[in-house]
């Protein structure tokens, strides 16, 4: 498939951008395969594929800081930078596409590293099409991790307010408190043991999800506890634009 808007195929990611992570993505079945099975994340909500699934829509879906990851072959890549798949290069706050000409929307787990996610959040709004369907994933409780940076942390209320443009369709749990618990204490181990080495910190942050990614498992249950919500690690928003 080749790009909507001039993008080289070659990955072209500065050095001061580049991390383990991105390093990673260039195998992007490996790198997901991974992050799946041994990251610190247990997702037992909503996904961006099951919402494509659960919510059919003629017409053209976009996934907005897709990074590598495919979703499906009429499905177009947005991101900020050149990954392999990516289909068009741009920021989330100034989107290549006209006025309501857009059906469907997945933005997962993408808007913490936006510096104005509210600009954002109005780009979708403006492109979608009237009653058109956008999926958010968005962290809770959940360390600091550049990609390139991060700026911000929502609760169920806090996504609310910030789509308070959109009629909410359904709100939940995407990963859980022992998900929380696990990724932190990755981020403890590794400030506990880096010994005020960045390098070494970003190695053990990624070391030690071996160690305890077990630990995510329990969200399988306790993701579905009433008040979960409260000390989740993600959440999830399924929203649509309201037609008038």
């Amino acid at each position: 498939m080749r790009p909507f808007i001039g993008v080289k195929n070659s990955m072209q990611i500065p050095a001061t951008q580049d991390s383990i992570r991105n390093f990673f993505k260039r195998w992007p079945a490996f790198y997901y395969f991974v992050a799946t099975v041994f990251g610190p994340m247990m997702f037992t909500g909503v996904s961006a594929q099951l919402f494509l699934r659960r919510f059919p829509k003629e017409g053209l879906t976009l996934n907005l800081g897709s990074g590598p990851r495919r979703l499906g072959a009429d499905i177009k890549n947005i991101d900020i930078l050149p990954f392999p798949g990516v289909d068009v290069v741009s920021s989330l706050e100034s989107l290549p596409f006209t006025e309501g000409n857009i059906s469907r929307i997945v933005c997962d787990n993408v808007l913490e590293h936006v510096e104005d996610p509210y600009k954002a959040v109005a780009e979708i709004h403006r492109v979608l099409q009237p009653n058109g369907l956008l999926y958010v994933a968005l962290p809770f409780l959940y360390p600091f991790h550049n990609s390139p940076n991060d700026f911000r942390r929502w609760t169920d209320e806090g996504i609310k307010r910030m789509l308070q443009q959109f009629e909410i369709v359904r709100l939940g749990v995407r990963a859980g408190p022992f998900s929380a618990l696990t990724v932190y204490a990755c981020y403890f181990f590794a400030t506990l043991f880096s010994f005020g080495s960045l390098r070494l910190y970003d190695l053990l942050v990624n070391f030690s999800m071996l160690l305890f990614f077990p630990l995510k498992t329990l969200d399988i249950i306790f993701a579905r506890f009433p008040y979960s919500i409260r000390m989740a690690s993600v959440l999830y928003c399924v929203a649509q634009k309201r037609s008038v």
